[in-house]
């Protein structure tokens, strides 16, 4: 992921991400976590910091969240807890030497990628009233700016589960 000059990989961007999350969201008091929730709840775009790169140049960490696929009520609570367990199961696949560490990519019908978008491949899972609800972690630089969105998305389970169910199918046919 490119930043100025300097060329960020996945798991370096991802560490950095997960540092500022933490920082921002999980080490700060309830009464501003509760407002920075409530604001991004409302499609607010967070300016969250500016990350000195190693060329001396600057880039903005900005953070948005996405919560339409959310299944249940979503609350602060709710909402911390799942980014406090994106949190620990990113910092495990991160430190994981002997795994790949994994980011997925739009592509095109050729197998090119469509955008600088990426998204983390670790989830965090939280059950609401036995629902179960997936957060991920995106990040997206500006092709025009020194800034980089990080995106926390809630995205459908289900798709999963049912990728897993055809192949335990296909399988046993």
């Amino acid at each position: 992921m490119a930043a100025n000059d300097k060329t960020l990989t996945d798991k370096e961007f991802a560490t950095i991400s997960a540092n500022v999350i933490h920082q921002f969201l999980i080490d700060v008091s309830r009464t501003v976590g509760k407002r920075m929730f409530r604001e991004l709840e409302a499609g607010k775009r967070i300016a969250l910091t500016q990350l000195r790169m190693e060329d001396g140049g600057q880039v903005r960490l900005d953070l948005k969240l996405d919560h339409s696929e959310f299944r249940g009520a979503l609350n602060f609570s709710i909402f911390r807890d799942s980014v406090v367990v994106l949190l620990t199961r990113l910092s495990d696949a991160l430190r994981d030497e002997e795994k790949p560490f994994t980011s997925m990519r739009m592509l095109d019908p050729q197998g090119q990628a469509t955008s600088e978008r990426r998204l983390f491949g670790v989830p965090g899972v939280v059950a609401v009233d036995g629902v179960a609800n997936m957060l991920l972690m995106g990040a997206t630089p500006s092709a025009t700016e020194a800034v980089v969105l990080i995106e926390l998305m809630y995205i459908d389970p289900d798709q999963f589960s049912q990728s897993a169910s055809d192949s335990e199918a296909a399988s046993s046919s």
